[in-house]
Order: structure tokens, then C-alpha cells, then sequence
């Protein structure tokens, strides 16, 4: 399969869900506790200003994971006026950037210099409901925030961020458990609502937003009690497993380890057998991160059709069953061969 810019966008005329990835250059674990409150203030604003949405998320010592819902951007800036940027451009004021252009803003309206304003009010659509856009802002700003407070400079991330374009249901829901089980999986903590900069300990925490995402995420609507959402959501998120402990977290203290070993998953496979998802998703799953597209057979098809030119001659069709876990009608359209599943080290 040959990649092409622009390869993972959803089709037009819809919203899109997006699971997105990026890790520190190095893969140092660089981000304290403090580095992730700036990451999570930095997020929210970044949401809030190009009007996506984060339905998970979980800020680790070297990666962030997001999935996001980005909707179609025609449909979603019909009938917005030229005030109506300008007004979203004041949630970025606070921003040195953002001053500045308000400033020029101002200038130009008072002097009636008409292409000034049309300039910025183009400047602000283009930024908006873009998630290549989104994700190159908030990392610059992590990237300029971390480097001021800890006096260093150059580049702080691995390249472009990862992406994998979801179908809603399965896969959306599959997805954000598996990203609030990244500190359950790194042996951060035993409960993910005890982890602060996860989706679910948010919304554990009765953080409203996060509440309503997770919401639509594990049901596909928002008009659902939250108590019936976090009983259906901790279902997936505690599955079978033992727990085990095994090496150290950075702070030095024990290991815990949920779900099966290395060997044991070769086991299971080796007689041809699948594990759980529950225990599947406590484990590293490049389906998620190197997919490319996940969903149905049908959806990941019509994906495969309007992207027809980019495959071989000899490809058919789209869909691929994934290996190694029961994941039920999901299906990826990269055929991944190795390591489709394995426990973090």
C-alpha cells in the first residue's frame, strides 16, 4: 500500500473519528505531572478554538493519545458571519499569537481596511475542524511551553503524529478503552480513575465534558445516565486477567502487570485461539496505532474503494480480519503480520 498526503481523511459530507498518537523524539519519559496539566490546559483550548472534540484521551511521560470527533467542517461553519471568527478567535487571545492578530484586527476596522479583516477571518476558518491542523498547533505550543519552563530548545517530538481513521460504535468505543488503559498498561495504577490525566478519571471525577464524550463514545448518543455508561464501560475495561507484578514503574515502586503474559498470548495463538478483548486491550495493539482504518468489513471497504488508486492491482478488497484477540466484526485495513499484540515493557 502506498501512502499519499492526505491518505487517513474520512469521507467528506461526515464526521470522523480519528485515534491520534504522538511521542517525544527519543522516547524519553520527559512530562512530569505538572508538564501534563499544561498539556490538558493546552488541549482544552486547542478543542475549543477548531470546535473538535476529544471523546478519549490519556496524557502519558512520553505520548498522548486522542481520539477525536471532527466533523465535516462545510456543514459545521454554515452560516457563520465574519464576527462569528472573530469571536473564536478571542479564546486564543490570551496567546501571544492571538493578541497579536486581534491587535492587527482592530487596527484594520478602524481604518476600514476591509482585505485586512477578510485576511484573518480567512486565516481563522482555515484552522478550524482541520485535525492536521489541530495536531501540528498543539504540539508547537507543548513543544514552546515545555522548552521555556525547562530552559531547552529544539524539536520535542517523533516527527507527525500517528492517526487511524474509526468507524462509530465498535470501534470507537474498542479504542477509548484502550487509550484509558495506557497507565493501567505502563503499571502507573491499578484504576484508571486514579490515573488524573485519563478521559475516564475525569469523568469519574464528574467532569461534565468528559462525561458527555465518554457517553457518546461507548453508546453513539449523549442522552444516556451516566451510571448505566460507567457499568457498561468498566466491562471492557476490567476483563479477565491475573494480575502480576513484574520490573519497576519510573518512580521505582512494583510493576503491576493486568492480562496475560508474552508467552502465554504465543500459547494461545499457537493452538489457534483468541484472547478475550477485555485482556487484549491490556496489551499494546498496533491495530490501533497502525491500522490505518478500523471498523466494520463495509466500512473499511468503501474506504479501500474511494482510495482504490493507492493499492496494488492484486488487492480486492478492504477489510482484514485482525489476529490475535477476539475482536468480534472489526476489521483493519492493514494486514499486520507481527506483533500485533504484546505486552509493554
Amino acid at each position: 500500500m502506498r501512502k499519499t498526503r492526505g491518505f487517513l481523511l474520512g469521507p467528506e459530507g461526515e464526521t470522523n473519528f480519528y485515534h491520534v498518537v504522538s511521542r517525544v523524539a527519543g522516547r524519553e519519559l520527559l512530562f512530569g505531572n505538572e508538564d501534563k496539566e499544561v498539556f490538558r490546559i493546552l488541549l482544552l483550548k486547542q478543542l475549543q478554538f477548531t470546535g473538535l472534540r476529544a471523546l478519549a484521551w490519556c496524557f502519558m511521560g512520553n505520548h498522548f493519545h486522542l481520539l477525536l470527533e471532527v466533523p465535516d467542517k462545510a456543514a459545521a461553519l454554515k452560516g457563520w458571519t465574519d464576527e462569528d471568527y472573530i469571536k473564536q478567535l478571542g479564546v486564543l487571545r490570551k496567546e501571544w499569537s492571538s493578541h497579536q492578530l486581534l491587535g492587527d484586527l482592530a487596527m484594520y476596522q478602524e481604518n476600514g481596511h476591509a482585505d485586512g479583516v477578510r485576511e484573518i477571518v480567512e486565516q481563522v476558518k482555515g484552522r478550524m475542524f482541520d485535525l492536521s491542523k489541530f495536531m501540528k498547533e498543539l504540539k508547537l505550543k507543548m513543544t514552546l511551553a515545555y522548552n521555556k519552563k525547562h530552559g531547552r530548545v529544539g524539536a520535542l517530538w517523533e516527527g507527525r503524529f500517528k492517526s487511524v481513521l474509526l468507524e462509530s460504535g465498535d470501534a470507537v468505543r474498542t479504542v477509548a478503552a484502550y487509550i484509558d488503559l495506557n497507565p493501567i498498561r505502563a503499571g502507573l495504577a491499578e484504576d484508571p480513575a486514579d490515573y488524573r490525566w485519563c478521559s475516564y478519571a475525569a469523568a469519574v471525577a464528574g467532569v461534565k465534558g468528559a462525561r458527555q464524550a465518554l457517553t457518546f463514545a461507548v453508546m453513539g448518543k449523549q442522552r444516556v445516565a451516566w451510571k448505566k455508561v460507567e457499568a457498561e464501560y468498566r466491562c471492557l475495561l476490567y476483563g479477565s486477567g491475573e494480575e502480576r507484578l513484574g520490573g519497576e514503574t519510573v518512580d521505582g515502586s512494583a510493576r503491576k502487570k493486568g492480562g496475560f503474559t508474552q508467552e502465554e498470548i504465543e500459547q494461545v495463538w499457537q493452538v489457534g485461539g483468541r484472547l478475550p478483548l477485555a485482556a487484549a486491550l491490556r496489551c499494546r495493539v498496533r491495530y490501533f496505532t497502525d491500522g490505518a482504518v478500523l471498523g466494520g468489513q463495509r466500512y473499511v471497504d468503501e474506504f479501500f474503494d474511494r482510495k482504490r488508486e493507492c493499492f496494488g492491482a492484486s488487492r480486492k478488497d478492504g477489510g482484514r480480519r485482525m489476529r490475535g484477540a477476539q475482536w468480534g466484526e472489526l476489521r483493519a485495513l492493514r494486514d499486520l503480520q507481527k506483533d500485533v499484540l504484546r505486552r509493554p515493557t
